[in-house]
């Protein structure tokens, strides 16, 4: 007896993915994921502390500006004691550390530091005329 074999395909096409390709598809899609909520996390973050830099600087501009304002009027009363009155009666949590003549004349730089209960202490200064017996030029 003579017979024939049919020599067919030996591997016929799958028509889905095999375990591996899946496994490898859903780490790969995972990693991708944990850096876009990483990314995002950190654009949270850099929104808060800028809102909070924002907000910092706008509050000591108006202590700049209410000072610049308040030298201008002639007074009787001390560099000191007008600044401590500014920031007592509107700025509790600033306190003036040291004024410091400059070597221009009438020209002096105000140390003001910002106190809280959940940071340490933040340091600004600023420039200033000042002439006790005239208005100053600012």
């Amino acid at each position: 007896m003579n017979r024939r074999f049919k020599i067919g395909p030996i591997i016929k096409a799958s028509k889905g993915y095999t375990i591996m390709e899946a496994i490898i598809a859903i780490a790969v899609c995972g990693a991708a994921l944990v850096m876009i909520l990483g990314l995002y996390g950190m654009a949270i973050k850099t929104e808060m502390v800028s809102k909070a830099i924002f907000s910092r600087s706008v509050e000591i501009n108006s202590i700049v500006d209410e000072i610049n304002i308040n030298l201008k009027e002639s007074s009787t009363t001390s560099l000191n004691d007008r600044v401590n009155s500014i920031l007592m009666s509107r700025y509790p949590n600033y306190e003036l550390k040291n004024v410091v003549p400059d070597h221009q004349p009438n020209l002096y730089t105000l140390e003001i530091a910002h106190t809280s209960k959940n940071s340490r202490d933040k340091v600004f200064y600023i420039k200033v005329f000042w002439r006790q017996d005239e208005t100053p030029v600012i």
